[in-house]
């Protein structure tokens, strides 16, 4: 009994020291409840770098927390210096939860004045409804231009009187400025300078005065303004005003292309007259090959406009060039930039070829500019294009007006729309039209050039073709596909 009664003395002396622990540790356990805080959370991410193709996407998102000041709405204020002295409000929320878009950030930022574009430190802070301030967080931003470059001479409405005898001299030099060319976002800037008689430059209105690359200044020379001023219709002799603007374009890694566009400048032309070559194709693209006395087919050109030219047919795969005279490597026209012109007129480096890539129908547009220029190219569609059995010229001035007088077209052999007749005898003073398949249903009329060459209109009634050019041999070439011709004398 002695054993048993030590222990059960000894549960009890164990509890007893259990219990009095335990009240010692009640004694000493503190609750303690969080501070209310208001926390613009730190962002994951801290360089941005805004894309211009994605001005819509969201540049970043910033969230918070707030158990402080029971707001219900919060502004998000931004700034470009850590007192935020130059404050700017990007938005508001009612949520804890702010996005802005790549255009606003970007817009926002460059409206504070600064003077570079890459790494900007950006500090953004919220503001409760109840004037209570977050803390700030840091990004580092870099941006994207969107002020145009601004010309700064000539100046505004400056008048030039052009000189044939004086063509490689410069009439002025057009400058500009542009924050971009020299900031330091390394950026590869082209600048195209055009020009055109409406201020609102339609495409079909508008011609290059060149291209430079990374630089604020091009120099106009009387010959190529004065290109410029014929491809645009103006009259020799004839003052009028011309508008200029300078179009910056910069390429991302993407391949995506901004532009920037200076207002325009007006300044008053007066042309001199010139007359512009015949142009005629060689190269494996083309019927005649690369033989440049091959029956060369020459390039229709623009009844108002002289120094542009537009031929519409098939190309087959393969290159081609422009020439000035058969039977001549020079003067030679090509490309060595993609939109642009290139000339040698003898003695210097032949440009490169036009490529056609795959074969079918094309319209090629070429508009000369004194040494250089500009052209572009569309497929075109010719499915439903009538395929006409023969074609002829008819009328007194190649003989009269019977069905035995009418002399045929070739059909070219490649090109079922494109026609040529060689050796046909014109008398001056005489008329004429272009009609298919021997019959008067399909006639091809008389629209007002004054030249050689023009666009007929397929018509059941209208106007003969004057002819007015001395009594002589010529070649003539026709295309159905747009009514185009050219009489050239060989």
């Amino acid at each position: 009994m002695k054993l048993n009664i030590k222990i059960i003395s000894g549960f009890f002396l164990l509890a007893f020291f259990m219990m009095m622990s335990s009240c010692e540790d009640e004694q000493s356990l503190k609750i303690t409840t969080p501070e209310a805080e208001f926390v613009l959370e730190e962002p994951a991410i801290r360089n941005v770098f805004l894309n211009f193709a994605l001005s819509e996407n969201p540049a970043f998102t910033v969230t918070w927390i707030d158990d402080a000041t029971a707001s219900t709405s919060y502004i998000v204020e931004m700034s470009t210096n850590e007192d935020f002295s130059n404050e700017i409000t990007l938005g508001q929320s009612t949520g804890r939860e702010f996005s802005i878009s790549v255009q606003d950030l970007n817009s926002a930022i460059l409206s504070t004045g600064v003077t570079n574009f890459k790494d900007i430190t950006v500090f953004v802070r919220l503001k409760s409804s109840s004037n209570t301030y977050s803390n700030q967080v840091v990004f580092f931003v870099t941006t994207y231009p969107v002020d145009p470059p601004v010309i700064s001479s000539p100046s505004n409405n400056s008048s030039y009187v052009l000189s044939i005898s004086t063509p490689t001299d410069n009439v002025f030099t057009l400058n500009w400025n542009d924050p971009a060319l020299t900031s330091n976002l390394d950026l590869d800037l082209t600048y195209s300078i055009q020009a055109s008689l409406s201020n609102t430059f339609p495409p079909s209105g508008t011609v290059s005065l060149g291209n430079v690359s990374n630089a604020s200044s091009l120099n106009i020379t009387h010959a190529g303004l004065n290109g410029a001023a014929l491809g645009l219709g103006m009259t020799g002799g004839t003052a009028q005003n011309m508008f200029l603007r300078v179009i910056a374009s910069n390429t991302n890694q993407s391949g995506d292309v901004m532009q920037r566009t200076t207002a325009s400048l007006t300044i008053n032309v007066t042309p001199y007259s010139v007359s512009f070559p015949n142009l005629f194709f060689v190269g494996d693209a083309t019927t005649p090959g690369w033989n440049n006395n091959n029956n060369n087919t020459p390039v229709f050109r623009d009844q108002d406009v002289p120094n542009k030219y537009v031929y519409t047919g098939y190309f087959g795969a393969g290159a081609f060039k422009l020439l000035e005279v058969l039977g001549q490597w020079q003067p030679q026209w090509g490309t060595n930039s993609p939109g642009t012109l290139a000339v040698n007129p003898g003695g210097g480096n032949d440009p490169g070829t036009f490529n056609v890539g795959t074969a079918g129908y094309y319209t090629y547009t070429f508009t000369t500019v004194g040494q250089g220029g500009s052209f572009t190219v569309a497929p075109f569609d010719a499915s439903s294009s009538t395929t006409y059995t023969s074609m002829g010229i008819i009328g007194a001035a190649i003989g009269g007006w019977g069905d035995s007088d009418e002399i045929n077209f070739t059909q070219d052999a490649n090109n079922p729309h494109l026609w040529k007749a060689q050796g046909v005898t014109f008398t001056n003073g005489q008329e004429f039209l272009i009609r298919a398949n021997d019959g008067w249903n399909s006639v091809w009329r008389y629209t007002g050039s004054t030249k050689l060459y023009g666009k007929a209109l397929l018509a059941s009634g209208g106007n003969n073709f004057p002819f007015t050019a001395p009594t002589g041999t010529y070649n003539v070439w026709f295309n159905d596909l747009d009514g185009s011709y050219i009489i050239i004398q060989p």
